[in-house]
């Protein structure tokens, strides 16, 4: 019954975390460190989705395109098996990230592409991390681990009252950790997992230039971006014969998260989000499984010169199934979003009618 759950968490997380608050895209997920495994206690794990986001744009007198671009998340996992005890996991995923681009609409306060710079973000993140887990008896475990993190892109907008620039940064990999404690009932399938992520200091490097022709020179910059702290707790039980059900809630610290450089204030966010989700896993033989999970997040209030979310809180569904041959499961997924209505700048601009689809597929291998 794990593998219903576990299937179906991972599957629709690929086309659906990425909406989640802030720019949280993966969920910083655990799932692969639960796994049993095969003969020798092994798994190994890769997926790959595409999501396609959209939203209406209208600002008074103007009706804009849509400024969200389509992107392709991927992860990938290992777990052994070190003693009956003892067990690691190292996993691979793009935690926060941001495909945003408004050129032609007069965000803010006027349109960085008429002067040479299409206004926008593009960033991405990687991380890996490595999580030991202690069983200390049949129910409780402990687990915790260190995350390495990279970032990097470009955000082009305003940097607060010193007007529009073009700033492109990258950085080191730098260090976080992550805690837990997990409860289990395995005559039931029940598990119930907490796991708290600390916040890293990423410091960045990168170049700020204004507006201007071609080869207009940028300035070096240096500053230091704080990826939020989390607090993720999963559950699943089963409920019936090859019946499961199972959740997750995921407390993002987004308040105070900011981009600032000597020059001025990129982006802030002013508010935390909590993420919730829920679904039901069913097993009808030895090859076939299918889930479904339904997401929700509530609306939240984003400060006014923050772009790089135009819209905030979702509702989704998602739909997942299972094809297990031998030691290898292939897990197919879809999920439909409808995102939440923004407003912000003095104009005001309104994104409205947001939605997104995302389709996922993962592979699994015990052994």
């Amino acid at each position: 019954m794990k593998r219903i759950a576990l299937a179906a968490l991972l599957t629709t997380a690929t086309a659906t975390s990425a909406l989640a608050g802030g720019i949280d895209r993966s969920g910083q997920f655990l799932g692969p460190l639960f796994e049993t495994g095969g003969e020798t206690g092994s798994y190994f794990q890769f997926g790959i989705g595409s999501v396609e986001p959209s939203v209406g744009v209208s600002v008074p007198g103007l009706t804009g395109s849509d400024p969200l671009d389509t992107y392709v998340p991927w992860s990938a996992a290992i777990k052994l098996d070190v003693t009956d005890k003892l067990s690691f996991a190292i996993i691979g995923d793009q935690p926060f990230g941001a495909n945003v681009n408004y050129s032609g609409l007069p965000i803010q306060q006027a349109p960085l592409d008429a002067l040479g710079i299409e206004p926008g973000a593009n960033i991405k993140s990687q991380a890996w991390t490595g999580v030991l887990r202690y069983k200390m008896d049949e129910n409780w475990s402990i687990h915790g681990g260190l995350r390495a993190q990279k970032v990097s892109g470009n955000v082009n907008a305003n940097a607060g009252t010193n007007g529009f620039r073009q700033l492109v940064a990258s950085s080191d990999i730098d260090f976080g950790g992550l805690v837990g404690v997990a409860y289990e009932r395995p005559d039931i399938a029940l598990r119930i997992a907490l796991t708290y992520n600390s916040e890293i200091d990423q410091g960045l490097t990168g170049t700020e230039t204004p507006p201007g022709p071609p080869g207009t020179p940028g300035t070096s910059t240096s500053f230091t971006v704080t990826t939020p702290a989390s607090l993720n707790l999963e559950f699943q039980t089963g409920i019936a014969a090859d019946t499961l059900l199972f959740g997750s809630v995921r407390y993002v610290e987004w308040e105070g998260f900011n981009l600032t450089t000597g020059t001025g204030q990129y982006v802030n966010f002013d508010e935390d989000s909590t993420t919730y989700s829920l679904g039901i896993g069913r097993r009808f033989n030895e090859t076939w499984s299918a889930a479904v999970t339904l997401g929700f997040e509530a609306e939240g209030e984003f400060v006014s010169t923050t772009a790089l979310a135009p819209t905030t809180g979702s509702q989704s569904i998602g739909l997942a199934t299972n094809y297990t041959q031998g030691n290898t499961t292939v897990t197919m997924g879809v999920t439909y979003a409808k995102l939440g209505d923004r407003q912000f700048g003095s104009a005001p601009v309104s994104f409205t009618d947001g939605e997104a689809i995302g389709i996922g597929v993962r592979l699994g291998i015990n052994f």
